[in-house]
């Protein structure tokens, strides 16, 4: 039977099932999965709540470790930091504006959709897909714009830039649309795998392209206004005997600098590829479990081990790895000002030295996993949320 990853997701948020991925873990809840103590902190930086939010999510929240590598959260959309402004929806279609450093609500729209992926940006707009495999444009008060049939169901958030916006569906197909009215410009359809993690391969858009990450470990260039392929290379090549094992996707929207553009697969490699020809300028046997993050000439990542890696940027040269997370099923991390902030099973929030890696603040929110990377709000404010939808903005006091 051909199913999605998106399928095997839906089937663990029902109730306990049982999941292979090099061993067998079975459970309902986090009760069931060994997770490794946390050693106590010398001097430890004071971590504060600066302000929460209850945004519970409609569906039961059944956590199974290969959640994490989705970074999907049940009934809602990633949040969204544009123009000042914090955006959050949730698959029921509500839509709410805060301020980032406060959490005050500026506004909320009750769309009466059912959103399937977002938030997205550009162009000064909000996009978000629903379950009819429609792309939806709002303007930053929530006002509709304009909505555009698509193949299936959205896979990634949509992004706008240069009068184009670009998403990509569940069946393979890439597309471009007007960014004025969301008629289609182009369309590129690619074959997909017979299991795919939903929502991990991003997409960036600048300079007159848009780079895709895919399933199967392949990593596309575009030319933003008509679609042609400028190059498309394997980050790297999935192994292994059975469908479950050669799961090797991109994960996150690939990082493009001035000459190279970096990314990261499942069950694959870390690399940095070259932004003009798409050769790969390094690459190494690491696994990344989502999206990763640069600062710099560096890249941070969390490996599937739950190892918290600094890579970097030129070389590939790991800079350092901090290996005392391990065991925490640890999500993506986010870099601030000072710090490397990451959350783990447990709904604690880990702060990290950007030097060296080392742990030097914690804290608690809700024994409830966070599973997706936090969003930076202010120099080394960052947002967590939790698979219950309770929002939480932390940092030093």
């Amino acid at each position: 039977m051909r199913m999605t990853m998106s399928a095997v997701v839906r089937v663990l948020r029902q109730g306990c099932a049982f999941l292979v991925i090099g061993l067998v873990l079975a459970g309902c809840g986090t009760e069931s999965f060994p997770v490794t103590p946390l050693q106590p902190l010398r001097a430890p930086l004071t971590i504060d709540v600066k302000w929460k939010k209850n945004y519970n999510s409609s569906e039961r929240s059944i956590w199974s470790p290969m959640q994490y590598l989705t970074a999907e959260t049940p009934g809602l959309m990633a949040p969204l930091v544009y123009r000042d402004t914090l955006f959050i929806a949730n698959e029921a279609g509500d839509l709410r504006a805060l301020e980032p450093l406060s959490g005050k609500e500026l506004w909320t729209v009750k769309t009466k959709e059912l959103f399937s992926a977002g938030v997205g940006s550009g162009q000064d707009m909000l996009l978000l897909g629903n379950r009819r495999g429609e792309a939806l444009a709002y303007d930053l008060k929530g006002a509709l714009l304009w909505r555009s049939q698509l193949s299936s169901e959205l896979m990634v958030s949509p992004e706008a830039e240069d009068g184009v916006v670009v998403t990509r569906t569940a069946d393979g197909h890439i597309f471009g649309l007007n960014a004025a009215d969301g008629k289609r410009r182009w369309m590129l359809v690619r074959p997909m795998p017979v299991l795919v993690l939903r929502g991990v391969g991003g997409l960036t858009l600048g300079r007159g392209a848009a780079m895709i990450g895919m399933p199967g470990g392949k990593l596309l260039a575009l030319n933003l206004a008509n679609g042609n392929v400028g190059w498309e290379s394997s980050v790297s090549v999935p192994k292994g005997s059975t469908e479950l094992e050669r799961v090797n996707d991109v994960v996150g929207n690939p990082l493009v600098g001035f000459r190279d553009v970096c990314t990261a697969t499942y069950q694959g490699k870390t690399a940095c590829l070259d932004a003009t020809s798409g050769q790969v300028l390094w690459s190494r046997d690491i696994s990344a479990v989502g999206a990763i993050v640069a600062d710099g000439n560096k890249l941070f990542l969390t490996d599937e081990k739950s190892n918290v890696l600094a890579i970097n940027r030129t070389s590939g040269t790991v800079a350092w790895k901090e290996e005392s997370l391990q065991g925490r099923y640890l999500a993506p991390p986010v870099v601030t000002q000072d710090y490397v902030v990451v959350g783990d099973i447990e709904g604690i929030v880990h702060f990290l030295s950007r030097s060296d890696g080392a742990e030097i603040g914690r804290s608690k929110t809700e024994n409830v996993p966070i599973t997706e990377p936090p969003v930076v709000l202010g120099e080394n404010l960052v947002l967590v949320r939790n698979r219950n939808g309770r929002i939480f903005a932390l940092g030093p006091q």
